[in-house]
């Protein structure tokens, strides 16, 4: 199973200078061997080419790792991830059967994948997700209805992502903040994700209309579904973006036509929209660094804040580093860094860090945080 990561360094380059075929599909040159036949030659190619294409979504050692405890099961889907191959070069040699392939991976598929998406999803500590949509109903009694939630909600859980717990949404939903988040405000957004440990806050309107019979004398009803969505992303205040979505349905009841064409406009905005926002979000950061928030104690001199000022900007994966704040009365020092990594991964290489007589002890870490004390 370690062979996984050399697998992904020995390839990296070849797939940096592979062609595309596509947005959603990458080619990549491979080989791949095996005593036993050709085809299993052919078979262990293909395999090195969705490890290589998975790699685009894992980055750290211990990602790697935790990939190979389930890839076998990944590995399974293959085929599905293949689109078409072309066999470059053969040959046979003390018993051995090795293919070079040219492969066109699918990458839509593989980030749909459930195990490959809670990869992703456990690299970023596993953010959660704040959803707000106000429903009107048209033409029909509302009754408190909250489908376009609903729908949206069961679809991204199915997918691996974790929601803000519903009872909480409720309590949400009646503070001024949700109410100016919902008109609209991207800074109320903001405030909300963060209040309640959201890293990402979807916020919209979902309307649906009874726009009459779908046919003279049919008694069927036709439903309008239109869903008004946007992102957020609570720690960086970003909108995003923005889409709109719909759906149409005919029942004989209104209720059930509502939820069908609603479902359809959910099931768009999931699998065309949120799910490739919120991830390439996530891509951004693991490859450029995520924004977070380095709260120091104890820092009573200027010598002092310069010594850890200097060590920080140097650590592996740091990014950036820039003061947001310093105050020798207070001894609070608050850096704003980009880090390439998770607030754990920083809280690991912070704790216990030698600054000349002191060194820096974790107290606390959030997604967003981390707070130091320097004794």
């Amino acid at each position: 199973m370690n062979r996984l990561f050399p697998i992904i360094a020995m390839l990296a380059m070849l797939f940096a200078f592979a062609t595309s075929a596509g947005a959603s599909e990458k080619v990549v040159e491979v080989e791949g061997s095996s005593f036993l036949s050709r085809e299993d030659a052919i078979r262990q190619a293909q395999r090195s080419a969705v490890e290589l294409a998975v790699g685009v979504f894992i980055h750290s050692k211990t990602e790697v790792e935790n990939f190979a405890i389930k890839k076998d099961r990944i590995m399974s889907r293959t085929q599905g991830y293949i689109i078409r191959y072309t066999i470059l070069g053969e040959e046979k040699a003390e018993g051995i059967y090795t293919v070079r392939l040219s492969a066109t991976v699918s990458m839509d598929k593989i980030k749909d994948d459930l195990l490959a998406m809670k990869i992703l999803l456990d690299s970023m500590e596993r953010p959660k997700l704040m959803i707000l949509i106000e429903e009107e109903y048209i033409g029909m009694d509302n009754m408190g209805m909250c489908l376009a939630e609903t729908e949206i909600s069961s679809l991204l859980v199915a997918k691996g992502f974790d929601l803000i717990d519903r009872a909480q949404i409720e309590k949400i939903k009646s503070l001024d903040q949700s109410r100016l988040a919902l008109a609209g405000n991207i800074a109320a957004a903001k405030r909300l994700g963060l209040d309640f440990g959201s890293q990402y806050v979807i916020v919209g309107k979902a309307v649906v209309q009874d726009i009459g019979e779908a046919y003279p004398n049919s008694g069927l009803k036709s439903l309008q579904a239109s869903l008004q969505l946007k992102v957020i992303q609570t720690q960086t205040g970003l909108l995003l973006g923005s889409i709109v979505k719909n759906g149409v349905s005919v029942h004989i009841s209104p209720l059930t036509g509502a939820g069908k064409s609603m479902r359809i406009a959910a099931q768009k905005a999931v699998d065309e929209y949120l799910v490739d926002t919120i991830t390439n979000s996530f891509q951004d950061f693991l490859n450029n660094g995520i924004p977070l928030k380095l709260h120091i104690t104890g820092v009573t001199s200027f010598q002092r804040y310069k010594l850890i000022a200097s060590n920080i900007e140097t650590m592996d994966n740091v990014v950036s580093s820039k003061k947001e704040g310093w105050n020798k009365t207070g001894g609070l020092l608050v850096l704003d860094l980009r880090f390439k990594g998770t607030s754990e991964e920083l809280a690991q290489l912070l704790d216990g860090l030698n600054l000349g007589k002191n060194s820096l002890e974790v107290v606390d870490f959030m997604p967003d945080r981390v707070d130091c004390n320097l004794r």
